[in-house]
């Protein structure tokens, strides 16, 4: 069992950033990501700036396939670049393991559009050139970061809109809706990628929603990161205890930008109880517990301020370090 963070910090400075998640995080900082900065900043725009094969850039409504660099994408890679050069000279070079965020192939087909304005999503030629890119374009940043760090790189891949691909999405026009995407697809490309990823671990961030647990289990990803209060009824619940059962390692969203760690440890030790209690209702092995499940912040941390993300940090780690050495007295 371990803290750790989501990715998404508030603020605009690296430096903040870094200072927060290596001194609130437990043993896997992260790669810090600042949405707050703007275009090339946001979650599509990050990772299509890691991509070569295929170019991407701003257009009208969304970011679009082009056919050359434009100022943007170069920018996009230059502020990657500066990132990491400011990681360096804030962490030093030997950080043992580190996590790197990437917008998934679901998602990212989802928020860029072809030339014609319709999502690369509805073109099966397109979304397999985007998801190769993909694969192609993070191998190189995961080796690129576990150059600079001398550390083993874990990846996880954020696909927010899984929910509403699932269900179908706006098309350019009301006449060309998208079609919603099963399960089993869903779930097919996103082993593809993490099958071609160059990482020991990669985890399949699933926050902020009810988790699709038949996608998670398919994915192929050893850790499925969700959000606590997201897992309610007999449904969830089953799905969740399936997936712990077939070997999956699960990321506990419990803190949020309003917890504090109060000096008598009352309120985080409030919120290792009711993981603990959840524990209990799902029936599953006690040791499975701590050998099985991490924790970190819920998603919508940007929401707050640099101080309150700490606190909400500090509280994921807190509350982990109880259940590691308190579980069963929980």
């Amino acid at each position: 069992m371990t803290a750790y963070g989501l990715g998404p910090l508030p603020g605009t400075s690296i430096p903040g950033a870094a200072d927060v998640i290596l001194s609130e995080t437990g043993d896997l900082p992260h790669l810090p990501e600042l949405p707050d900065r703007g275009l090339g900043s946001d979650p599509v725009g990050r990772t299509a700036g890691l991509l070569e094969a295929v170019i991407v850039d701003r257009g009208p409504r969304s970011w679009i396939m082009t056919d050359r660099p434009q100022l943007l994408t170069r920018r996009t890679w230059d502020l990657l670049n500066r990132d990491l050069d400011e990681l360096e000279e804030a962490w030093g070079t030997t950080i043992p393991n580190l996590k790197v965020q990437i917008t998934g192939p679901w998602t990212l087909a989802a928020g860029i559009e072809l030339a014609n304005g319709h999502r690369v999503i509805t073109d099966r030629g397109a979304l397999r050139d985007l998801t190769d890119a993909l694969i192609e374009g993070v191998n190189q940043h995961v080796r690129d970061v576990a150059t600079r760090f001398h550390a083993d790189v874990t990846v996880q891949i954020d696909e927010p809109d899984l929910p509403d691909i699932s269900g179908g999405l706006r098309g350019a026009t009301a006449f060309n809706p998208v079609r919603p995407v099963n399960p089993k697809d869903l779930a097919e490309r996103l082993a593809h990628v993490v099958e071609g990823l160059d990482s020991e671990h990669v985890m399949l961030n699933q926050t902020g929603y009810a988790p699709l647990w038949d996608v998670a289990r398919d994915s192929g990803a050893q850790t499925v990161l969700i959000t606590l209060d997201q897992v309610t009824g007999t449904e969830q619940l089953d799905g969740l205890g399936q997936t712990v059962s077939a070997g999956t390692r699960i990321g506990l969203g419990v803190t949020g930008p309003e917890d504090r760690v109060d000096e008598l440890l009352a309120r985080p030790r409030e919120r290792a109880v009711a993981v603990a209690r959840f524990w209990e209702q799902l029936g599953l092995d006690p040791r499975w517990l701590t050998d099985r499940v991490d924790v970190h912040p819920r998603a919508g941390i940007t929401h707050g301020t640099v101080t309150q993300a700490a606190q909400a940090y500090r509280m994921a780690a807190a509350v982990e370090k109880m259940l590691r050495t308190d579980a069963g007295d929980l």
